[in-house]
């Protein structure tokens, strides 16, 4: 769980935080999503506990970051948006050292070498790593201790477009098998809407509005994506094309993707109930929204 209440955070002449209100609970990946100077990474540095709001009140895995900073940075991974590593060491003597302070030892960073594909480095020097690497290399740090919740701010920063895909898919690996919880900060707005089933949009220090995807889609009417596993796909796609709400058809691994208006999700879902009783298909999921397309009418006030 993730909760702030009217924050409020000036540096000098800088209001970097406005009222800041919001709430994630369960195991999410919340996408924190705004421009540069946002105050994206000041929500980072707060829920972290390194910086303290002027008012207002935070709640980090249902604990107060400024109270018991000890536990709640124990139970946080944290990756900085512009990382500094010293260069001249190998990979995993940092990681062996970032473990002591963690508590933790060499199983534990051989587990994150795994996880994050960075076996085959450990003997590197950092300085040797490329940007994806290097990003990897954080992703590592981040999951040392096996945290509850990891904030990630700009995990894909500078990153060419194949790197920033592999980091994502990286992500999105690490949330199905670690089951961890994620916030995810990022500039580029639609990059994350395939792997968070959350989002939090802010600009200039004001939360323009917050929810869960399938809740943002409906509230501000923009298409939305359901992934269907099926036992047919030929029939599936058939039955599907016949239908005037489904605006578009994607055959992926396992399955099938549909696009639709969300106005039209009860009626999808009512219609797919039907065709599991047929057999035609096992099981649904609503996947993700559009995020650019929620950005947009927020941003221009069509909400």
């Amino acid at each position: 769980m993730l909760e702030f209440i009217e924050v409020y955070k000036r540096y000098g002449k800088i209001e970097a935080l406005k009222g800041v209100s919001f709430r994630v609970n369960g195991k999410f990946v919340a996408a924190l999503l705004g421009p540069n100077g946002a105050g994206k990474t000041t929500i980072m540095k707060i829920a972290m506990g390194f910086v303290k709001p002027d008012r207002g009140s935070v709640r980090v895995l249902s604990m107060d970051p400024f109270v018991e900073e000890d536990r709640v940075r124990s139970l946080i991974g944290y990756l900085p948006e512009k990382p500094i590593y010293p260069l001249k060491i190998r990979v995993k003597d940092l990681l062996n050292y970032l473990a002591r302070i963690r508590g933790v030892g060499e199983n534990d960073v051989n587990r994150v070498l795994k996880l994050v594909g960075l076996e085959d480095y450990s003997d590197r020097e950092i300085k040797s790593l490329s940007r994806g690497y290097l990003q990897r290399l954080g992703l590592a740090q981040a999951l040392l201790g096996d945290p509850q919740l990891l904030l990630l701010d700009e995990p894909t920063a500078n990153l060419d477009p194949m790197a920033r895909q592999e980091i994502l898919r990286l992500l999105n690996i690490l949330h199905r098998d670690l089951d961890v919880s994620m916030v995810i900060s990022s500039h580029i707005i639609p990059e994350l809407q395939e792997i968070a089933n959350y989002a939090i949009f802010i600009d200039r220090g004001v939360i323009l509005d917050h929810g869960s995807l399938e809740d943002l889609a409906k509230r501000y009417n923009v298409k939305s994506i359901m992934f269907i596993e099926t036992t047919n796909t030929r029939k599936l796609i058939s039955e599907l094309s016949s239908i005037e709400f489904v605006e578009g058809i994607n055959i992926v691994d396992n399955g099938i993707e549909i696009k639709i208006d969300s106005r039209n999700i009860k009626a999808v879902e009512r219609y797919l109930d039907e065709l599991i009783k047929e057999g035609i298909i096992r099981s649904y999921r609503y996947k993700t929204a559009q995020l650019s397309d929620i950005y947009e009418k927020l941003a221009s006030g069509k909400h």
